[in-house]
């Protein structure tokens, strides 16, 4: 008897922790609607870019977890260098990061994810690819 009362008060407590969870979750993404998830390669419309602050900006949305980051990171440092621009690394691991990245009304669904101007690039790519979207963004 006392055994079915233990399993049923962890099955009520289970069933709580998964309720609460859930709206916790929901109330985070109905604060976090006006955000722009990005979640696949191309062009940000130039409204929403521009009311997000984005067309004169080079970020690099990254995490210290991701492997991949660990590839475009040094790419993107040697472009800064080579091409006299200024990127903005964002690593969404770290607390301050994120609040970024909300200013800017933004949230990769990938890292590393890629800003230039309102051109989005997920995933590694080649320092090649990343020079030419950045010189086509500089001739703007």
């Amino acid at each position: 008897m006392t055994k079915n009362i233990i399993i049923i008060f962890s099955f009520g407590v289970i069933i709580i922790a998964i309720v609460v969870g859930y709206l916790v979750y929901v109330s985070q993404s109905s604060a976090d609607l006006e955000s722009l998830l990005l979640d696949k390669e191309g062009m940000i419309g130039s409204k929403e870019c521009s009311e997000r602050n984005l067309s004169d900006k080079i970020i690099l949305l990254e995490s210290e977890y991701c492997s991949a980051c660990k590839i475009v990171i040094p790419r993107l440092q040697e472009l800064e260098k080579e091409l006299g621009v200024e990127i903005i690394y964002l690593d969404l691991s770290k607390e301050e990061n994120q609040s970024r990245a909300k200013e800017f009304k933004i949230w990769p669904k990938w890292t590393p994810t890629v800003l230039i101007g309102c051109n989005v690039l997920i995933g590694a790519h080649p320092k090649e690819k990343y020079k030419e979207v950045i010189e086509r963004f500089l001739n703007y």
